[in-house]
């Protein structure tokens, strides 16, 4: 007989399988009425699997349950072991794998985790490796992910993120100046383009004000907890919203090569909004975005090409035409009389 061929994550404990589970593990602590039985599986899998899972479990189809003498009648688990113990399937170790080949990753977890992980997967091929992609739109200068120091740094502000702890930081600023601060961490972001994470965090100034820096986690030299654990949840957003342009980003997506999609993929961190155009098949996306990184949002919106025509604002689109007639200068002297197709 062939294996079932489960598609990853799927079918294989799926909705049904963890209703019963759901179940019997409640059975195992106390006895169930019927009414409580359909409760759970309607609460944990809909209608539909009350109608279909609850009979064969109290008619004894599926020999989980005993009927207990009570009044009214109750069910007890049948089981002497856990239910569902739900072990990996070969292809969920396979792309377990691959994503622990990830030196980003493995920031998140300690050297014993890793050392588990290593061991558990020793014997797996993974389902991909990082060289079969060719990502030609990265800078190369990406942070030093398998670095000790970098791991070690990692480590400390993911703590200090979930205490809410203050960290004493020496960071290494642009300019190659050292400035010595007390920071509390409150956001972890990644650029894709850049391969580099940033630190939104909050420093308190002298006069009391609470700011929000950005760092570079790289360039961070030397970081220790303090004792300092602020009291409640910073909204970063907050923060962010007063350092957004006060014109927004407009633009016309079309749906041809799955524009939209890698659009909305693509422009993921930005704070947006999508509408669909009336009697159209384009889109209007809204982009909000911070002026520190115009820059870079106006060279992902370039590589789009034609798909995405730019209605506004006019500053922008000013920063396109000077970057087009630039590219059809050098396009010119390269290529003869070969002009770039942008839509502005």
């Amino acid at each position: 007989m062939n294996k079932p061929d489960f598609p990853l994550f799927s079918e294989l404990y799926s909705c049904y399988y963890q209703v019963v589970a759901k179940i019997l593990k409640e059975a195992a602590l106390h006895p169930l009425t019927c009414r409580q039985i359909e409760t759970l599986a309607r609460d944990y899998g809909g209608g539909e699997s009350a109608l279909s899972i609850v009979p064969r479990l109290i008619q004894g189809d599926w020999p989980f349950l005993r009927r207990e003498n009570t009044s009214p009648p109750t069910y007890s688990c049948t089981l002497k072991n856990p239910p569902f113990p739900q072990p990996l399937t070969g292809l969920q170790k396979s792309w377990l794998k691959a994503l622990t080949d990830d030196p980003r990753i493995r920031l998140f977890f300690t050297d014993r985790q890793l050392a588990d992980l290593d061991w558990y997967l020793a014997d797996t091929v993974p389902l991909f490796r990082l060289s079969d992609f060719c990502l030609f739109d990265q800078y190369k200068d990406h942070d030093p992910f398998s670095s000790v120091m970098y791991r070690r740094h990692m480590h400390t502000i993911l703590t200090a993120l979930g205490e809410r702890r203050f960290l004493s930081v020496d960071y290494l600023s642009q300019k190659d100046r050292i400035l010595s601060h007390t920071w509390l961490p409150c956001r972890l972001e990644y650029g894709q383009r850049d391969g580099k994470f940033r630190l939104y965090a909050m420093r308190l100034t002298r006069t009391g004000r609470q700011r929000m820096d950005i760092l570079n986690t790289a360039r961070i030299l030397s970081v220790k907890k303090t004792d300092s654990v602020f009291p409640s949840q910073v909204d970063v957003d907050r923060f962010l919203d007063r350092t957004l342009c006060p014109q927004p980003l407009i633009l016309e997506i079309t749906t041809r090569r799955n524009a939209l999609e890698r659009a909305l993929l693509h422009f993921s961190c930005y704070q947006k909004k999508v509408e669909r155009m009336k009697d159209s098949h384009t889109y209007r996306c809204t982009i909000y975005y911070d002026r520190r990184w115009e820059t870079e949002l106006l060279i992902q919106v370039l590589s789009f090409g034609p798909v995405i025509k730019v209605l506004g604002p006019e500053s922008f689109l000013e920063q396109i035409r000077q970057r087009v007639r630039k590219q059809a200068l050098l396009g010119d002297k390269t290529y003869g009389q070969e002009q770039p197709h942008v839509i502005c």
